[in-house]
């Protein structure tokens, strides 16, 4: 079968890709000509939107005012690395740095990331508001730009995705990620520039999120830019 597929793709004048490492995986199974890599692009308007439309986005949510919000937009399954968050925001928490960390999307792991959660306790339980919400999945594009408005730091740990559109939705929003060194999400990724680059384990994540609170201005939502 994968020959089939190779011999097909051969039979094109032009292959293009979306990353170096969608193209490089073609290599790897057989394919032996050329491709150009053709960058996604996002629908999303350059900016951040306004405060009004934050507040209107966010509400009923408990997201209280100096504490840092971090963000996952996709998908809600294990080979995305999503279990390597709460992991992380475990290390976080028992380092005594508060947070709120919103998914949001889908999955057929869902339900199981939302029981290793409880277990960290980062559900909300009666009166104890949760650092974890998992919000469902959200189809509003101007919805989405609003959530990217009001993060933080957007945290996208795949190492499957070939280009990780999201994180471009997130940087069309002024949004830093948090990305996995060597991934095609961080492909073009300046380390400390236009994103943060980390090794792919929950200690190099609670390490990096450890030290960035320390200096995160928080400026999204509360500076109403």
């Amino acid at each position: 079968i994968i020959s089939a597929m190779v011999g097909n793709i051969e039979c094109c004048d032009d292959v293009w890709v979306v990353s170096r490492g969608a193209g490089e995986s073609l290599k790897a199974i057989g394919f032996q000509g050329d491709y150009h890599v053709m960058h996604n692009g996002v629908d999303f308007e350059k900016g951040r939107v306004s405060e009004a439309e934050v507040a209107e986005a966010v509400k009923g949510y408990d997201l209280p005012e100096g504490i840092p919000m971090f963000l996952y937009v996709g998908r809600l399954i294990t080979y995305k690395n999503v279990p390597m968050i709460l992991d992380a925001l475990k290390k976080v928490s028992d380092a005594g740095v508060d947070f709120r960390m919103v998914f949001i999307g889908k999955g057929p792991d869902m339900e199981m990331l939302q029981q290793k959660a409880a277990e960290y306790g980062f559900m909300e339980d009666n009166d104890i508001p949760g650092k974890c919400i998992f919000t469902g999945p959200v189809y509003d594009r101007d919805v989405l730009r609003a959530w990217n408005t009001r993060a933080d730091l957007f945290i996208f740990p795949s190492t499957f995705d070939t280009n990780g559109l999201v994180v471009r939705e997130a940087a069309a929003c002024g949004l830093a990620s948090v990305l996995i060194e060597g991934s095609c999400a961080a492909e073009d990724v300046t380390d400390g520039r236009n994103g943060f680059k980390i090794e792919e384990s929950a200690d190099a994540m609670a390490d990096f999120l450890k030290e960035a609170v320390k200096d995160m201005p928080f400026i999204g939502f509360h500076s109403g830019v």
